[in-house]
């Protein structure tokens, strides 16, 4: 059996997601997405397979614990191995704290928080066998907030401790845990910000222009990141957190 390595990537039908799935096939990896749109992740699973990808998708709710070990599972059946965790799966609402109902906080904190902690937690086998990698993506919003985006925050904070306390765990393992944090994104998690705009495009090129590096991000820079976190070339990197948002945390607003 082939040793190429296998990356199972969480939310990875869509947006930073499809990116990261696609940085992988483009490496010669095989990849299993692992989203809960089976029409996206069908439709991406047969672009990629057309281009002679070796990929596949399972069709999973990050928020169910039995479908999180039923993909581990699958993705052990179809490729016999894991090396590479993303835990990308991710979704926001914008609220005032006090507007947050109780199930608001559980669909947030359970897609952005324990959905990671399980999926380490049923891919460890599989890691330790491999000496592999995790990557969960965090976000700026961890260090620094807009308006109205508390409970997403605080699970973004709350993967960054939990990526310290993996990587030390998991240390003598072989197994490495990194972060990524994203800042602003074309992805569909803007579109609540860019709904009342008449010109959502024009609204794109203001918010780039408040970003040092003069643009939003696109999908493939954050994958550029994970790709390279999971990769040997950062054999000695653990429990860290790489920012890609084109320097917008280093500008005080005042």
């Amino acid at each position: 059996m082939s040793q190429t390595r296998v990356a199972l990537v969480t939310g990875g039908a869509y947006g930073i997601g499809r990116g990261i799935v696609e940085a992988f096939a483009r490496h010669g990896e095989r990849a299993v997405i692992a989203d809960r749109d089976r029409a996206r992740g069908e439709a991406l699973e047969a672009s990629l397979r057309a281009e002679g990808h070796d990929v596949s998708f399972v069709e999973t709710d990050v928020r169910e614990e039995e479908q999180i070990r039923a993909a581990v599972a699958r993705a052990a059946e179809v490729f016999g191995r894991i090396d590479v965790l993303v835990n990308n799966a991710g979704i926001e609402r914008y609220r005032r704290p006090e507007e947050y109902t109780a199930d608001d906080w559980s669909a947030i904190v359970d897609t952005n928080l324990r959905a990671a902690f399980l999926c380490a937690k049923y891919t460890y086998p599989f890691l330790r066998a491999s000496q592999g990698a995790i990557v969960n993506i965090s976000s700026v919003q961890a260090f620094a907030n807009e308006p109205n985006i508390s409970v997403y925050a605080a699970t973004k904070g709350g993967l960054l401790a939990l990526t310290r306390a993996m990587a030390l765990d998991y240390a003598a393992d072989g197994i490495r845990v990194n972060s990524v944090c994203p800042g602003a994104i074309r992805t569909g998690m803007m579109e609540p910000l860019l709904k009342d705009h008449a010109d959502p495009e024009a609204a794109v090129r203001e918010i780039g222009r408040r970003i040092p590096l003069g643009r939003v991000g696109a999908p493939d820079d954050v994958a550029r990141a994970v790709w390279f976190l999971a990769s040997p070339d950062a054999a000695y990197i653990t429990g860290a957190s790489l920012i890609v948002d084109g320097g917008l945390l280093t500008r005080l607003s005042l």
